[in-house]
């Protein structure tokens, strides 16, 4: 039987982007190969901390064509974990390939390797992270382009950031294309219907939401920004209460962020970490969410919110313009995005024609984007079949 290693240590319980794509597409992964004629030996390395939650997230009972092994990892710390993931890759014989759903440091491993790059956030905006940081991305991706066998990247933005930072290109190495999509975990809940979500929009109370870490990578100063302008506007007065909710890991940024904002106007609401069901219920009751990042890898929580049917309010940046196109629109400092944010708020409050065409445009995104995660493991098994060709 062929071996494939999948390793999932980046997965972990404070649920993270690269968490969200490690679950997702290592179930379609398993729905997709249970199919294949050929049988396989699937070794997935996990952290010990995770290791339970990823099994009943993924369910593999339905898995009869292949042997499915969950390897635990002591992921005690950092370096327990990088040092007895190299050593049960290694002690577990030759591999068809190991795959990596994010990029972690190896040893001379005697299998083929393919890590996953996300976003290049650390290059993009240098000045928000520590040298030392930004030293360790670049050591990783200089021994990528080196001595691993291949490189998957997420988006057509990935792509390009791997080219413009590290020379890394289709000519030079092996590239391997696994997009993002909408995730089960939010496809699983059914979607408010047209009537309910067309009707909130003729609500006095504004409901705002925003997604994700509270730093300025994630463009929370804008937003701040955003709501100071708005607390004072002459255009608030239309509602009877204003609320932003904030669910997200507070940072050592938080504080600082924080500490010259004075609103009158607009209520606050911090949720920290939720659950799956309590965030679903925000994005339903949500009229608008906000996502004025800096930088993105992809935007889980961008496509989560259409698919609960709240209207996105993004930037203007690479990752978005690919997800969205140029049709929808996006604000930065360019355009003024404080005025043109609300502009565009009431413009949905009061042009029916305007709200049901931006509602029909995110449908259609929705439908584009939900099949991701199929793509990549399309992908990914159609890669293993051609190492395989190859060997033989």
């Amino acid at each position: 039987m062929k071996k494939i290693a999948f390793v999932a240590t980046g997965y972990i319980l404070k649920y993270d982007g690269i968490s969200v794509f490690t679950e997702n597409l290592l179930f379609e992964f398993l729905q997709l190969i249970n199919k294949e004629k050929d049988s396989f030996i699937i070794d997935i390395y996990i952290g010990k901390s995770a290791l339970k939650l990823l099994k009943q997230r993924v369910c593999t009972s339905n898995i009869t064509q292949h042997q499915i092994n969950f390897i635990e990892v002591n992921d005690s710390r950092f370096v327990t974990k990088i040092l007895d993931l190299n050593f049960k890759l290694i002690i577990r014989g030759k591999y068809e390939l190991i795959f990596m759903t994010n990029f972690m440091p190896t040893l001379a491993l005697p299998s083929k390797t393919i890590k996953t790059i996300h976003d290049f956030s650390v290059n993009n905006f240098s000045e928000l992270y520590s040298k030392s940081y930004l030293k360790y991305h670049n050591m990783l991706l200089w021994y990528g382009k080196l001595f691993d066998y291949g490189i998957a990247y997420i988006s057509s933005t990935t792509l390009e950031d791997l080219g413009k930072f590290h020379g890394i290109n289709h000519r030079n190495k092996t590239l391997l294309h696994l997009p993002n999509g909408i995730p089960f975990k939010v496809q699983n809940y059914d979607r408010p219907n047209d009537e309910i979500s067309f009707l909130k929009y003729t609500s006095k109370n504004l409901e705002l939401l925003v997604v994700g870490r509270i730093n300025k990578h994630k463009g929370f100063d804008r937003i701040l920004e955003f709501l100071s302008y708005f607390d004072q506007s002459t255009e608030q007065k239309n509602f009877n209460l204003i609320t932003l909710n904030i669910v997200g890991k507070q940072t050592a940024e938080t504080s600082q962020i924080f500490k010259d904002l004075r609103l009158e106007n607009i209520k606050l609401k911090f949720h920290g970490f939720l659950e799956d069901k309590q965030l679903n219920e925000l994005y339903k009751a949500s009229h608008f969410c906000l996502f004025l990042s800096r930088n993105e890898g992809y935007g889980i929580p961008l496509v989560e919110a259409m698919w609960f049917k709240s209207i996105p309010i993004i930037s203007n940046i690479p990752i978005f313009n690919e997800i969205m196109s140029d049709r929808y629109p996006k604000f930065d400092d360019k355009t003024n995005y404080n005025s043109s944010i609300v502009n565009f708020i009431f413009k949905i409050y009061t042009d029916t024609d305007y709200l049901y065409q931006i509602r029909e445009f995110l449908e259609f995104i929705v439908n584009k984007e939900q099949n991701g995660y199929k793509t990549a493991s399309k992908n990914l098994i159609q890669y293993i079949h051609k190492l395989c060709q190859e060997k033989s």
